[in-house]
């Protein structure tokens, strides 16, 4: 074999291994990104559960929720963390929920809830959400909580749980039951740094409220203390936001702030806020008091009050104040103090 036949044939030899060379790559950067492919696949189908599958319907009559609390388990139980309600659909519930720890229930913004019967709705534990969607009562012996916080749970500042963008509305006429229920009924239960946001509450017996119980045990306590509503609205409640409570410990509600917030008063409304605690604070606008022109009570301090404050639209003739060193303004009272 003489030189230049060897040149050729070693030529050939380095075309043939960078060839395959490259064909090997090609092939190896296409099988990594199907497995990158397979593997987004996965987690687009893992990134939540949907009640759906879980045999949850939202279309018919039948009674969903079974399917949606297995469907909640499943999302605690798997640490996938969110579980789904989807579409204009309307999901029957004819026996309370349990949100677990580190769950949110998301709905789509018109998604319905239908509560058929009378229990407490939905209870929301440490770390679990709520968020969009429609949760409507429709029964009228109906007289338990929609939302429920629990202070055995602990609430406090480091915790996730949060409620927003959810309207909870009765359309029954009996104007019974409760909108949003905090609730510390023993020593050691708190609820505290609880956000609640966009929220719209409509047609109960009391809209929202906040209830420490005194602990049996001395020297022990428990609180209803630093939660924010924020764009609250409530409307044609009998009582829209009830504050039940000892003035400080060891049972107390202080320090929670409303901002945003919009009262409509009705013909069935007997009082606007009742507030005991201290340190609470209210901003916002009270429609159509004038509809309880012989009411002046439509906000009360009551006895166990102090250093709550309300900026409101609502003159002073509309306050009853029984409370120590609790603050109340208007434009109206502006003006007045200013003359």
């Amino acid at each position: 074999m003489n030189r230049r036949s060897l040149i050729i044939s070693f030529s050939a030899i380095l075309s043939l291994a960078g060839f395959l060379f490259l064909y090997n790559n090609g092939v190896d950067n296409k099988l990594e990104k199907e497995d990158k492919a397979v593997v987004k696949a996965v987690n687009v189908v893992y990134e939540y559960v949907n009640v759906d599958e879980f045999g949850a319907n939202g279309d018919d009559s039948k009674d969903d929720s079974g399917s949606i609390q297995e469907a909640i388990d499943h999302s605690h139980n798997s640490k996938i963390g969110k579980v789904k309600l989807l579409g204009n659909k309307t999901y029957i519930v004819k026996q309370g929920l349990v949100i677990k720890k580190g769950v949110e229930l998301e709905f789509g913004q018109n998604t319905r809830l239908r509560i058929v019967g009378n229990f407490r709705a939905i209870d929301v534990k440490k770390n679990a959400s709520i968020s969009n969607g429609i949760i409507e009562i429709v029964d009228d012996s109906f007289n338990s909580d929609v939302i429920y916080l629990d202070g055995n749970q602990k609430f406090w500042s480091w915790d996730r749980t949060q409620i927003r963008n959810v309207t909870i509305i009765n359309l029954t006429d009996s104007h019974m039951g409760t909108g949003l229920h905090l609730y510390a009924r023993e020593s050691g239960h708190f609820i505290s740094f609880v956000n609640f946001t966009d929220l719209r509450i409509a047609g109960f017996q009391t809209g929202v409220k906040l209830e420490a119980d005194k602990p049996k045990e001395k020297d022990k306590y428990s609180f209803v203390n630093g939660n924010r509503f924020i764009n609250l609205t409530l409307d044609d409640c009998v009582r829209c936001i009830d504050i039940n409570s000892s003035v400080s410990i060891p049972n107390e509600s202080s320090g929670n702030e409303f901002s945003g917030l919009q009262i409509q008063i009705s013909e069935n409304t007997k009082q606007a806020i009742r507030i005991t605690g201290s340190d609470n604070k209210f901003e916002g606008i009270i429609w159509d008091f004038h509809i309880l022109k012989k009411n002046k009570s439509i906000v009360e301090f009551t006895n166990d009050s102090m250093r709550n404050r309300l900026d409101s639209n609502l003159g002073s003739d509309y306050i009853k104040d029984k409370g120590k060193n609790n603050y109340y303004t208007s434009p109206e009272e502006d003006s007045k103090n200013k003359k």
